[in-house]
């Protein structure tokens, strides 16, 4: 309808999952690479998850229409089916040819097809969509396929694709076996507020059109009300769009977006970079309250703004026998950290040691079966109170004595694997906790691997786990830009490697907190 008034080829904002107006965001770039990686490396088992309407199915369909001929796909979008459904599922998806009774005629013929496309050179590899609607008898089936490999390599490619309730699945206990086969795991979000403007112009740029067809405060208003989640972002601009049309308006501006904010009933939201005074307009429009008399609204603005003048004037200049107390700051302007005053629980039966960094060669924290536990942080003692006048500086980030600055942290990874440990888990999962207090923290990620094979691979294989450590942390909300990972192969033996045990201490990934 509104595709010739706007100079439009096609509509630039539909919620359908189209490849063309793939828009790739920070996070959406390094969870596209992480998936791309993981089917040329044949990682095996891959999860990906996301709020609803962050993009998840946009960024698949752009990861397949990115794969050439040598990955054959299959794509399963309603995972809610029976067992022997969902098989037969997977057999018509891969073409196979044949309809199956039993699960282990199933496999028979599978392996046969897996073993085939592997000496064609062929990768493969299914795609599960709406994943968190899987229970955990089809989660444990799923366990089983990726258990399909050869000696040398994984024969099938599993990602499992869902939203954020996955991860609490994942994590259930009786899943266990399956967490560990995951050998990649990242989560995406909304995208960031200063993105939109640029997200919104890619698209209609798409659509046929290099009009700057929002205006800024427009796009502020999206900001608000979308939350940065790009099907918000679509619905609203797709409404607005349609509008503007109506009313023969060439322009969209912040009212437009309001009105059409309030027809779908979206509620606005304040965004870091957001005015405060944007907010309410965005909430209510700017005379609401005065029913479209202007003059009555600036006569109270006008009084209110002459009664807060008197007000900071009072506080400001008192008389000589009164004594004003400094007035305390906003939440928000407040810095000042109170400390627990309560120890922190040890963690039972953890493998993780700490200790003093570089005073020996063993001064790393390892991965060990050795039931050593954490040490127990001691009390802390109370923030000292600031008075009216105090000028002191406000008090350092608190420290944390199981995460000291400059510490360095390992996991160790077993032979001809990738995959992390009950124990790497746990240390990964402390990491997380810790950082979220600290959020200024900087990370390096080192790898290392033992001195066997050849010493490219090594190097590749050290990159990989450094990168495999880093995916998991940034797939937690960590900053990547606070990420550096690297990896040195061989280089730095801490153990000597003609011993078993010196070449599992050799393969590991070192992650140092700065």
């Amino acid at each position: 309808m509104y595709l010739e008034y706007f100079q439009l080829k096609t509509k630039p904002f539909q919620i359908s999952p189209d490849p063309r107006f793939l828009w790739l965001g920070e996070t959406h770039k390094e969870a596209l690479s992480i998936l791309k990686y993981g089917i040329m490396d044949n990682r095996g088992l891959l999860l990906l998850v996301g709020d609803i309407g962050t993009g998840k199915t946009t960024l698949i369909n752009g990861l397949l229409d990115s794969l050439d001929s040598d990955t054959i796909v299959a794509t399963i979008r309603d995972p809610g089916l029976e067992k022997l459904e969902f098989y037969n599922f997977i057999a018509a998806a891969f073409k196979m040819g044949k309809r199956f009774g039993n699960k282990g005629d199933f496999l028979v013929n599978f392996i046969h097809f897996l073993h085939k496309a592997h000496a064609h050179k062929k990768k493969v590899l299914l795609i599960i969509d709406e994943a968190q609607r899987l229970d955990h008898e089809m989660l444990e089936e799923i366990r089983q396929l990726s258990n399909i490999e050869r000696k040398d390599t994984k024969l099938l490619n599993i990602f499992l694709v869902g939203q954020n309730e996955l991860n609490d699945k994942i994590v259930d206990q009786r899943n266990r076996a399956l967490r560990q086969r995951i050998t990649t795991r990242y989560s995406i979000g909304p995208l960031k507020h200063t993105e939109i403007k640029e997200y919104i112009q890619f698209r209609l740029s798409v659509a046929g059109t290099d009009r700057k067809i929002f205006t800024s405060a427009a796009l502020r208003g999206i900001v608000a009300y979308s939350q940065c989640y790009p099907r918000l972002i679509n619905i609203i601009c797709d409404h607005a769009l349609l509008t503007a049309f109506t009313r023969d308006k060439r322009r969209i501006d912040a009212k437009i977006i309001q009105e059409c904010a309030s027809e779908l009933q979206i509620s606005p939201v304040n965004e870091p970079g957001m005015s405060s005074n944007l907010l309410n307009k965005l909430k209510s429009g700017p005379f609401n309250l005065f029913h479209g008399k202007p003059a009555l609204a600036l006569s109270v603005y006008g009084l209110g703004l002459i009664l807060l003048l008197l007000a900071i004037g009072y506080l400001n200049f008192p008389g000589d026998t009164e004594q004003i107390p400094a007035v305390a700051p906003s939440k928000s302007e407040q810095k000042v950290v109170v400390p627990r005053a309560t120890p922190r629980p040890a963690v039972p039966q953890s493998s993780v040691t700490a200790q003093q960094p570089h005073t020996a060669a063993n001064d790393r924290t390892r991965i060990k079966s050795a039931p050593n536990p954490l040490p127990v942080a001691p009390p802390s003692a109370k923030a000292p109170s600031v008075g009216p006048s105090s000028s002191a500086a406000p008090p350092a980030q608190p420290s944390d004595p199981l995460f000291p600055p400059g510490h360095t942290f390992v996991i160790n990874f077993p032979l001809d694997s990738n995959d992390f440990t009950d124990q790497g888990y746990q240390l990964l999962g402390q990491l997380v906790r810790h950082i979220a207090r600290v959020p200024d923290t900087h990370i390096t990620i080192t790898g290392y691997t033992d001195s066997i094979g050849d010493e490219t691979y090594n190097q590749r294989l050290s990159e990989f786990r450094a990168n495999m450590v880093k995916s998991y942390l940034v797939g937690q909300g960590i900053n990547p830009a606070r990420i550096q990972a690297s990896g040195r192969g061989p280089a730095n033996p801490i153990q000597s490697n003609a011993t078993n045990e010196g070449r599992r201490a050799n393969r590991r990934v070192e992650i140092k907190l700065n």
